[in-house]
C-alpha cells in the first residue's frame, strides 16, 4: 500500500469456485458454493522473472505442495499475467481499493 508495487515474498491464492444463486435471502444475486481447484502465485527475485505459479489439482485431488507450473501451461499463465494485468502480473483491476492506489502510486500499467 506503500509503494504501489508487491514487495518479494508476496503470495496470491486463487479458489475456483461453482456460483449459486437463487436462495434465500440472495435470490437474484450469486454466490460461491463448491471448490473446483486452487492455484498460486508467487513473488520471489528467486524465479525467473521474480514471479512463479502454482497449480494444487482440482478439488477432488488437492495436493500438499506442487513445483512450480511450467512449459506450455506457465507461458499461458505468464502471457495473460503479462498482458492484461494492471500491476506487475497482479489483476488489481478487479479491487477497486488496490487500483485507486496503484493509480495513486503511478504503478498501474497503461491501457490494462
Amino acid at each position: 500500500m506503500q509503494t504501489g508495487t508487491w514487495k518479494d515474498g508476496t503470495v496470491f491464492v486463487l479458489e475456483f469456485r461453482s456460483a449459486g444463486t437463487g436462495v434465500l435471502p440472495n435470490t437474484t444475486g450469486r454466490f460461491q458454493t463448491n471448490l473446483l481447484g486452487l492455484e498460486a502465485e508467487v513473488k520471489d527475485s528467486r524465479f525467473p522473472n521474480g514471479w512463479a505459479f502454482f497449480e494444487f489439482g482440482r478439488a477432488t485431488e488437492l495436493k500438499d505442495a506442487v513445483e512450480p507450473t511450467s512449459g506450455e501451461r506457465e507461458a499461458g499463465c505468464i502471457e495473460c499475467h503479462t498482458k492484461h494485468t494492471a500491476v506487475e502480473r497482479t489483476f488489481v483491476q478487479f479491487y477497486p481499493t488496490l487500483l485507486e492506489v496503484a493509480k495513486a502510486k503511478g504503478t498501474a500499467k497503461a491501457g490494462y
